[in-house]
């Protein structure tokens, strides 16, 4: 079963962290941080990402559940996820050229290192319903 480490962008922003640094994880491991803000989280074959972070009672920003609406929206920094091919909020090079996934129809291939709430950075906020 895959293993999700997540952080909250709010935190990288107020810290002033790199976003898409690996290295960015170790510091929130070292910071005293909540669970909601930090943590890891297993995953099963037959949830999503959301769903767990749903299951651990992670109060993660989302709406449609659908991946029609882009809440959701998180960063890949680490690992592979498996998107379902009927979002419409992302195009395939949207996903590629940014490692960006929608937690509500993403699923973990490998062990993630997540930054979920990165639907008010500058360039997915226009977007977002």
């Amino acid at each position: 079963m895959p293993e999700v480490e997540y952080l909250d962008y709010g935190v990288v922003e107020e810290r002033e962290w790199q976003l898409e640094a690996v290295s960015t994880f170790e510091k929130a491991a070292a910071a005293d941080l909540d669970g909601d803000e930090y943590g890891r989280m297993a995953v099963s074959e037959t949830e999503t990402i959301l769903d767990a972070a749903q299951r651990e009672g992670l109060g993660w920003s989302m709406k449609c559940l659908k991946g029609g609406c882009g809440r959701c929206s998180a960063l890949v920094v680490d690992g592979e996820v498996e998107m379902d091919d009927e979002q419409k909020f992302f195009t395939r090079a949207d996903v590629g050229a940014r490692d960006i996934c929608l937690p509500c129809v993403a699923s973990p291939e490998t062990d993630l290192k997540l930054v979920y709430g990165v639907s008010e950075l500058d360039s997915l906020e226009q977007h977002v319903k």
